[in-house]
């Protein structure tokens, strides 16, 4: 059966599981499931966010059976927009959301993953874009996301070869910011959360907003950005409690 599941952990995390057997591919089904929890997410007051798989795979991509059926342009550009904007709300998401990779992440599923603030690891994990193998291209913002993650030479490995990375490769890369001791990464991804539950919320969404609009702007722009970013904190008082809990040397105790 396919599905999401979502659960709260603690402290405003929100952890989502991609169900899809056997090995949690991109299917339609997947997708509308992806797509109906979004606006969930978006809305809640979660602190941090985890998107993960189930059993050996993270996701291990499309399902190659529908590109089969497409014949027409207007077909092609219709799908590959939908799924566009499906993983272009992921990646605007206010709140930081982390993807504990467990195992196989290709195509739509790499591209899920890299739509996400951070990517942690286990250490069997594999990960890669090989669309070009099928006669297509990553085209859910793999090519566009790979470059901005990585360097363009390493994307364009990837992506020419059609040949995935092993975990420590991804790390090197710069693909991952983790990679764990274990097979399952989901207890260092709620490790990191909670440090990051721990931090001001909104003074963490601007953050998130500050580096996404400001990223592909001149510098003096993505000041601009920043310097309204930051006053716009103030009136909310967060500051006030930090303040206070770092001189009374105990954890800061924020609203959501």
């Amino acid at each position: 059966m396919t599905k999401i599941v979502s659960s709260w952990i603690d402290n405003g995390i929100l952890l989502v599981k991609m169900q899809s057997s056997p090995v949690n591919a991109m299917t339609a089904e997947l997708g509308e499931a992806l797509k109906e929890i979004i606006p969930e997410i978006r809305d809640s007051n979660a602190r941090a966010v985890i998107i993960t798989g189930t059993g050996k795979h993270f996701s291990a991509g499309g399902d190659i059976s529908r590109f089969t059926q497409m014949h027409s342009l207007e077909d092609a550009e219709k799908f590959v927009t939908d799924v566009q904007r499906m993983f272009d709300e992921i990646a605007a998401l206010p709140m930081p959301v982390i993807a504990a990779i467990n195992g196989t992440a290709l195509g739509g599923g790499l591209e899920l993953a890299l739509a996400c603030d951070i990517r942690i690891a286990g250490k069997k994990a594999s990960m890669g874009l090989p669309e070009t193998r099928w006669g297509i291209l990553a085209g859910a913002g793999g090519t566009q996301r790979l470059i901005r993650t990585i360097s363009v030479g390493a994307a364009k490995k990837m992506m020419f070869s059609a040949q995935p990375v092993d975990a420590v490769e991804a790390l090197r890369i710069g693909l991952v910011e983790q990679v764990t001791e274990d097979d399952d990464p989901l207890d260092e991804a709620l490790e990191l959360a909670r440090t990051i539950a721990a931090n001001s919320p909104r003074a963490i969404r601007n953050v998130k907003c500050s580096v996404n609009e400001g990223y592909d702007l001149p510098l003096t722009e993505g000041l601009a950005i920043e310097r309204k970013l930051w006053a716009d904190l103030i009136p909310h008082g967060d500051h006030i409690e930090g303040a206070k809990s770092f001189f009374e040397r105990r954890p800061a105790v924020y609203p959501d």
